[in-house]
């Protein structure tokens, strides 16, 4: 795989979260008024209702890290791969701590895409010839090879 197929996947997740984020604002028709109105009748989460600052605190840090490592991965840079899955499965963790959601079959179609194309990057980013673009890079003149003794040379 290319490096710019790797960087097109990357895109294409991004694309695809932010599209399922935005359709059903858009077309609003896409959800009936019945299960908006029952989501709303719902009660908010305890966490986000009683400790909205601890909320923010918890949030605001993990989406640093999504778009960190996110770019970090556009540039192969070595600490991405590892805050990328990290943070995805922190992500995943604090799903369970928000409530319900309402989304329509288009934007859950959306949404699963993008999920896809994570994985992808992330299975790409450690087992595939593009895992040693995230390796360090040793330089000529590296401690080991200065350190390392020289071939004995025949006496004459």
């Amino acid at each position: 795989m290319s490096p710019t197929i790797f960087r097109g996947l990357i895109g294409c997740s991004v694309l695809l979260i932010i599209a399922a984020g935005v359709v059903d604002w858009l077309i609003p028709s896409l959800i009936s008024q019945t299960l908006t109105s029952a989501l709303e009748n719902e009660p908010v989460p305890s966490l986000l209702e009683n400790y909205p600052f601890i909320s923010l605190a918890v949030l605001l840090p993990w989406l640093i890290a999504v778009l960190a490592s996110t770019v970090g991965l556009l540039f192969f840079k070595r600490w991405a791969r590892s805050m990328a899955l990290y943070s995805t499965l922190i992500g995943l963790t604090l799903y369970s701590f928000f409530g319900p959601t309402l989304s329509s079959a288009l934007a859950s179609a959306l949404t699963d895409a993008s999920s896809l194309a994570w994985g992808a990057v992330l299975a790409l980013a450690y087992y595939s010839p593009l895992s040693d673009r995230f390796a360090i890079k040793k330089s000529a003149n590296t401690a080991f090879e200065r350190d390392a003794p020289k071939a004995a040379r025949p006496s004459i």
